[in-house]
């Protein structure tokens, strides 16, 4: 060789040397070179249905559904994560912790994920309970929203609030999807009537329908409109008991208690076979026929009661005291059977009997307190 193309033959031998460097070795950040293992890979096959982002060890690799991947792994125990977002939120699909040997594979499937979630917001003024397909899912506070995780498929949400639902609706759940549920309260109010009562009331609204509510009973009317709703308690014979004009308000129960009735009732009953005129407290308030009966409805208290036939003679003169849920009787007069009086020919004939038996006694030298005797036991004066 010329020794002047020495320095040219050995330069060259170095440049070439550094481009054949062996296969081991490898070069760290700040490009020092250090010789070990080849590294393994790692082969990621996703088929869970939606797109995902796979990491492994120090390198990140978007990996969209239904495709396959390969990552270089350091040799040694290595951790693989899949995840991905959903409502802005990271979701993690699967963790699982490897071994990778130098230069070889090792192959990874990512399974269907079954993990739905939708987000669900109280658009109600109130607190509201979830329930799916019937079981409880958790509470919402008035205008919170939260991702709620349910299985894949169908379902039906209920939101409800005091015991009553007032949202409901329908989904078909998917994997990756980002299903939205705004539950809302409509524009009505609920109406709880309380019959604290011993007996059973009727309640009529303004349009004319009846109600009937047992003793100690309650009912609700839901779904009123916003304002104004009236109501009438009557006894479930036709008497009035209370009255209430409830303000409703959407999404709100109003509740209204029945305040005890303030009348009472007594039961007229004459045994007497004349008519008779009936005074309470020094007023006249009802005329009977003879053997005639009559109910009426007086304030709750005590009462005077006189009764007089149609022909001024007092059968009855008594204090009765009027309760709300008991009927009071005053009965009077003398039964038929005891009657002095003919219909038939308009006169009394035991009359001309005892007239004939006076006139026996007369001439016998008797007085006639006989007959006024037996016509007082008659009821008569």
């Amino acid at each position: 060789m010329n020794p002047r193309m020495l320095p040219t033959f050995l330069a060259t031998l170095v440049a070439t040397s550094a481009l054949v460097a062996p296969a081991a070795a490898l070069a760290d950040s700040r490009g020092h070179r250090s010789y070990g293992p080849p590294p393994g890979r790692v082969v990621v096959t996703n088929q869970s249905g939606g797109d995902v982002v796979v990491v492994v060890g120090g390198e990140t690799r978007s990996l969209p559904a239904w495709r396959t991947t390969a990552l270089l792994a350091a040799p040694g125990e290595v951790i693989l994560r899949a995840k991905y977002e959903q409502f802005g939120i990271t979701q993690i699909l699967e963790t699982d912790r490897l071994y990778v040997n130098p230069g070889r594979t090792v192959s990874v499937t990512l399974a269907p994920e079954d993990t739905a979630r939708v987000l669900v917001t109280n658009q109600s003024g109130f607190y509201a309970q979830l329930e799916v397909d019937d079981r409880p899912s958790g509470s919402f506070k008035p205008g919170e929203s939260r991702v709620v995780s349910l299985p894949l498929g169908r379902a039906d949400l209920e939101m409800t609030a005091e015991g009553r639902t007032f949202a409901r609706t329908r989904l078909d759940l998917r994997a990756f999807e980002e299903p939205r549920w705004l539950a809302e309260a409509p524009r009505v109010g609920s109406l709880v009537v309380t019959n604290p009562l011993p007996i059973a009331v009727q309640l009529v609204c303004d349009k004319g329908l009846v109600r009937t509510v047992p003793a100690f009973g309650q009912t609700r009317y839901a779904d009123l409109a916003p304002g104004t709703f009236r109501l009438t308690a009557r006894r479930t014979t036709g008497e009035y008991i209370d009255r209430e004009s409830a303000e409703i308000r959407v999404g709100g129960t109003t509740g209204w208690s029945l305040d005890a009735p303030r009348t009472g009732f007594v039961t007229l009953d004459s045994d007497h076979f004349l008519g008779s005129t009936v005074e309470i407290d020094d007023r006249r308030m009802a005329d009977l026929a003879p053997d005639g009966q009559r109910r009426l409805e007086l304030s709750v208290g005590w009462h005077e009661v006189e009764v007089r036939d149609e022909r001024g003679r007092e059968l009855a003169d008594r204090w009765i005291e009027v309760k709300p849920y008991d009927v009071a009787t005053v009965a009077f007069g003398s039964p038929a059977h005891e009657r002095a009086y003919d219909g038939r020919d308009g006169y009394d004939r035991r009359d001309d009997r005892s007239a004939q038996h006076d006139d026996h006694h007369d001439h016998r030298g008797h007085d006639d307190g006989a007959a006024v005797a037996s016509g007082e036991s008659c009821g008569m004066r």
